[in-house]
């Protein structure tokens, strides 16, 4: 419960990013479209803000309530659903500017969906959604403990390490053969830093530069864990879709036997 309205305006900007940078002006905003894999100016096709009872009587705009934005890409037309928070903030200089706080994005937010990424076993899809997700409600920390745990998933349940510690498992698994790749150092290094950016989500170990785990460092570290599904999943499997659609091309049958 909130005693006043600066009550909830504080809760608000320590619990949802700021997208204001994302604004570019009323009927344009700068977004991820997961469809084209390009950032670009999204078409603000509608926007509902919630209302309240005017005090004579009738219906005026309520600006303390969220609002839905749905966007849709300029290209594919694909859309997505925000809802936000919009509201003016002092700055050092005195000047009011008004902020906008994403509380959710429908779907989420990043690559929440690889259709490379192997179906069994099943958590490691549910670890990497839940990583995702919370990178969607700004639980950046609670990102990078799901981020090293799908790490885990795989060096354990797919690349069959010797259960261990996991930078262990990492050095282990390296010079393994998996869906026709050897697995090379690099894995094994970005592995390490996907292992400690988790470890430090959940130790900071006293360090108070660590203690703020932001968004920045959270899509980040989905970048550096995307090269791991990169190199496991999505070339090998580009590879062989190339393979077989030149087969196919040329009418060649693929070889019979050993």
């Amino acid at each position: 419960m909130f005693a006043n309205e600066d009550e909830l305006k504080l809760y608000i900007t320590e619990s949802y990013p700021d997208v204001t940078e994302a604004r570019m002006d009323e009927d344009h905003w700068d977004l991820l479209c997961d469809k084209c894999q390009i950032t670009r100016g999204f078409q603000v096709t509608r926007v509902q803000i919630g209302v309240r009872e005017a005090a004579y009587g009738g219906l005026t705009e309520d600006w303390l309530s969220p609002q839905t934005f749905l966007f849709r890409c300029p290209v594919c037309h694909a859309f997505k659903q925000w809802i936000v928070y919009q509201f003016e903030l002092q700055h050092e200089d005195r000047r009011w500017k008004t902020h906008y706080f994403r509380v959710t994005s429908v779907p989420s937010e990043g690559l929440d969906e690889i259709v490379e990424l192997p179906d069994d076993p099943p958590a490691l899809r549910k670890a990497y959604r839940e990583a995702v997700r919370a990178m969607d409600a700004n639980a950046n920390t609670a990102a990078a403990a799901m981020f090293r745990r799908a790490l885990q998933i795989i060096t354990r349940d797919l690349l069959k390490a010797r259960r261990g510690n996991l930078a262990n498992e990492l050095n282990e698994v390296v010079g393994k053969q998996y869906n026709g790749i050897t697995l090379t150092k690099n894995f094994g290094t970005v592995g390490y830093i996907v292992k400690e950016a988790g470890n430090q989500g959940a130790h900071p170990d006293e360090d108070p530069d660590l203690l703020d785990f932001t968004a920045e460092d959270a899509s980040d570290l989905q970048g550096i864990f995307m090269e791991i599904v990169g190199e496991l999943f999505v070339v090998p499997a580009a590879m062989r879709r190339a393979r077989e659609e030149f087969l196919a091309r040329r009418k060649i049958s693929p070889p019979v036997g050993p």
